[in-house]
């Protein structure tokens, strides 16, 4: 047997190989250019060592996207591919070398060395609807960071150029938006009138921006601290700020309804000679209240088939919702929340647990028991939180909608 290390990089990645004495095959690393023609130079290599695939396990890290056309190249012919824990192979690479050494050769050779030992935990390659979803997911996630960029620099920009302005109104509503793209700043407002302000809301549709909120405004403009310092430089920037966040906000709007249509379009069933049960899984996961889509989306985009994990436990583990513990002798203390799991499966989940305290009568009764018991209401809510997974992890599993009888059932 021959056991293939790859460690990954953006545009080139180095491969170690050794048999099962754990000598190497190659003198020295084989280094791929991240292209078809690294991948068939790779692919001659083996062939050179052994005709046959199934002599061959290859490792490589689930280090983000720059391994996932190599992986999938590999596959394609046959090979058997793992998926390992970046945090397994660090702590292997401490272990064998006893210090935080950690280049290109050594870490491809750590990894054909860790396939060999057979002390590893192989990793989840998702199908292309999980991939999807994911990448629109996390599109979504960093989008939403950019909106919220933008914003900042507005609100940074507006602090000097009419700072009471904020104060009168949401600079991010619509009329808000509506109001700074007219008038930017303060001194914007010298030659405008009631009418010209209330002509601004003429295509608002719904807005009850009146001719009394219009003169207060004005009489804003007036007594505001701005100078008029570098006006229309200021102007310009607030303008091309707001641009760049409609332009977010629609970016965002047609990843969401993307998202929206995959959910809709995965008709996954537990069991599909269940007959007595005619909803899909994605319906079922609906039924739960508190939980919208957006959470539906995240879990099944980071987590991708639920029903891989063997138990909740594991899948809890999984996702992190776990405190840290620190135990020695006679003294033990536990820690915050563990740093494991995807961020943006544990924000999904808090997020929608604050919603289940208003939509989900049992959940909102576990916060209240854990409150009085002397809880903090972060920790509430992460325990809130940890139940949410259950829930779901059971419906994934069987199939079935809420029920709201069993939620209590191991509190």
């Amino acid at each position: 047997m021959y056991y293939v290390g790859i460690d990954i990089a953006k545009n080139f990645h180095v491969v170690s190989i050794i048999d099962e004495t754990e000598i190497k095959v190659t003198k020295k690393p084989l280094k791929i250019l991240n292209d078809l023609d690294g991948y068939n130079k790779l692919l001659n290599k083996l062939n050179s060592i052994s005709t046959d695939i199934s002599k061959f396990i290859i490792g490589l890290e689930a280090t983000g996207i720059y391994g996932e056309n190599l992986q999938e190249f590999l596959i394609s012919k046959g090979y058997n591919v793992k998926l390992l824990n970046p945090f397994q192979t660090s702590r292997y690479r401490e272990q064998l070398t006893m210090k935080k050494v950690k280049n290109d050769n050594i870490d491809s050779l750590i990894i054909a060395l860790l396939l060999k030992d057979g002390k590893f935990s192989s990793g989840y390659i998702t199908d292309d609807e999980y991939q999807s979803l994911r990448t629109l997911y996390r599109n979504r996630a960093g989008m939403i960071d950019n909106i919220k960029e933008v914003k900042k620099r507005i609100l940074t920009d507006i602090t000097v150029t009419f700072p009471e302005f904020e104060k009168f109104i949401d600079p991010f509503s619509i009329s808000g938006l509506a109001l700074l793209d007219k008038y930017p700043t303060a001194k914007h407002y010298e030659r405008s009138s009631v009418d010209r302000i209330l002509k601004v809301f003429r295509h608002i549709q719904g807005n009850n921006f009146n001719q009394t909120k219009a003169l207060e405004l004005l009489n804003l403009s007036k007594v505001s601290v701005y100078t008029g310092k570098a006006k229309d430089a200021r102007a310009l920037a607030i303008r091309s700020s707001i641009r760049i966040l409609k332009m977010y906000q629609e970016e965002l709007s047609i990843i969401e309804e993307e998202i929206t249509t995959l959910l809709n379009k995965k008709q996954i069933v537990s069991n599909e000679n269940d007959t007595t049960n005619p909803n899909t899984l994605i319906e079922n996961l609906k039924t739960i209240p508190g939980v919208a889509d957006k959470t539906i989306a995240a879990i099944l985009s980071e987590c991708g088939d639920i029903t891989r994990f063997k138990n909740v436990t594991k899948f809890i583990g999984y996702l992190g919702l776990f405190p840290t513990e620190n135990s020695s002798g006679n003294s033990k203390s536990t820690g915050h929340l563990s740093k494991r799991g995807s961020s943006l499966v544990k924000h999904a989940l808090y997020m929608s647990s604050v919603s289940c305290l208003i939509h989900n009568i049992q959940l909102k009764q576990l916060y209240d028991t854990k409150r009085s018991q002397g809880k903090s209401k972060q920790e509430a809510l992460i325990i809130v939180s940890r139940k949410l997974a259950t829930i779901i992890f059971a419906i994934f599993k069987y199939n079935i909608p809420y029920d709201p009888a069993r939620v209590f059932l191991k509190s």
